[in-house]
């Protein structure tokens, strides 16, 4: 304790109006004003008039109401959507999708009843034919007839995520020549998205503990409630004359299938099988923005991950994990995003200020993942604080709800 006391000293700062302030310090004295350096240049956002919270605005975007247990047998297990006063709506029954019905399994994924029916058809197909079925269906004890899970069969599990990826393929792109699900599967990209398992408790970790379960066409995503990966990443300078942040912010193209003319954030884009979140955001600032790939690798700044608990206005789980970049553009203008004609993605790139992003963000100008990402850099950059939004804690907390489902990880 002696030695402790001869590292440390205690100094006296008084204030007319607090009295004495006493600063616990090694060696060295720390001026009051300095604790408080790190807001001196960012100027907290006032919430404009007729807004009291950013709140709702969370509730909107994060709409999914997942099932409270994951997977009991004999338990029915409900989504709903999430409304801007925080109470849910549009209950609906759900069915776990599982690896396999070991009874220590957690789903990885929720199918809603039209597919369910869909699947139990395909399962059928295959009895009907002679040929093992790829599907292993548990019924309620109490009517037999009722489907409470869905998991791949004991044979198909033994192939491992290859024979997994090849019934899931199989199963989707039988559904596309049939018309199924049209509204969904229309947006089929060719493109092979990872499906993870849970990884290993403690000691159960080894080899045989893979983290990808299977792969599966990006578009059927939504089919089946499965993780959708991807990468977002924000621009943004400082005005040379004012020194206010500037956000450069896209209009998303009219002819997007998803979200036509909505505000986005800088370059965002979805992570294919194999390829990591910096691999991805990297191509996208070339491909979307025409960022210099040397600059964007050099300056840019991971800065966390955004769940995104997502449900469509026509009731499709859309549950998302999204990798955060930031990346700090030159004041003078000499590096921008720009249109590229070739992709077609965007619109338009806009150079906003942080009142006028704040504003757009209020009225419901933005993507919704993006005016997550988007509140989650106001934070960060001090913009949003505990004394601009009465709320606070709760935006904070509800920002960065919990998707309750199996996400990216690695062997060690």
């Amino acid at each position: 304790m002696a030695a402790m006391q001869a590292r440390c000293s205690l100094f006296k700062n008084s204030s007319p109006r607090t009295g004495p302030v006493y600063l616990l310090t090694s060696h060295i004295r720390v001026p009051r004003k300095a604790l408080r350096s790190y807001h001196t240049a960012v100027k907290p956002l006032r919430l404009p008039s007729g807004h009291h919270s950013i709140l709702p605005l969370i509730h909107e975007c994060n709409n999914l109401v997942l099932p409270h247990r994951l997977w009991q047998s004999e338990m029915d297990h409900t989504i709903a959507t999430r409304i801007a006063n925080g109470s849910s709506v549009d209950e609906e029954t759900v069915l776990p999708l599982l690896i396999s019905h070991h009874h220590q399994e957690k789903p990885v994924g929720f199918i809603r009843q039209r597919v369910a029916l869909a699947l139990e058809g395909d399962h059928q197909k295959h009895l009907i034919s002679g040929s093992a079925s790829p599907w292993d269906l548990r019924y309620s004890k109490d009517s037999p007839k009722r489907l409470k899970s869905v998991a791949f069969a004991a044979w198909v599990n033994e192939g491992g995520k290859y024979t997994r990826t090849m019934h899931m393929g199989r199963l989707v792109s039988d559904w596309r020549k049939q018309n199924l699900f049209k509204e969904i599967l229309r947006g089929w990209s060719d493109e092979a998205y990872p499906v993870y398992t849970y990884p290993p408790q403690g000691s159960e970790s080894n080899v045989a503990n893979e983290p990808i379960a299977f792969a599966i066409e990006r578009a059927a995503l939504p089919l089946f409630g499965l993780v959708n990966f991807g990468a977002l990443l924000i621009a943004y300078t400082h005005d040379l004359a004012t020194g206010r942040k500037m956000l450069w912010i896209p209009r998303r193209s009219l002819m997007k299938r998803t979200w036509p003319g909505k505000l986005d954030v800088t370059v965002g884009g979805g992570m294919g099988l194999g390829e990591s979140a910096l691999e991805t955001i990297i191509r996208e600032s070339a491909e979307e923005a025409l960022l210099d790939q040397d600059y964007a690798q050099q300056f840019i700044r991971p800065v966390g991950v955004l769940p995104f608990p997502n449900r469509s206005p026509g009731g499709w789980l859309l549950p998302g994990m999204y990798y955060l970049f930031d990346l700090p553009l030159p004041p003078d203008g000499s590096l921008t995003p720009r249109i590229n004609a070739l992709d077609g993605e965007v619109e338009k790139f806009e150079l906003l200020t942080v009142e006028d992003t704040l504003q757009h963000l209020l009225d419901r100008q933005f993507k919704s993942s993006s005016a997550l990402a988007i509140v989650d850099f106001l934070l960060r950059h001090g913009h949003i604080t505990e004394e601009t939004d009465p709320r606070y804690l709760d935006v904070c907390r509800h920002l960065k709800t919990d998707i309750k489902l199996p996400v990216a990880w690695r062997l060690h």
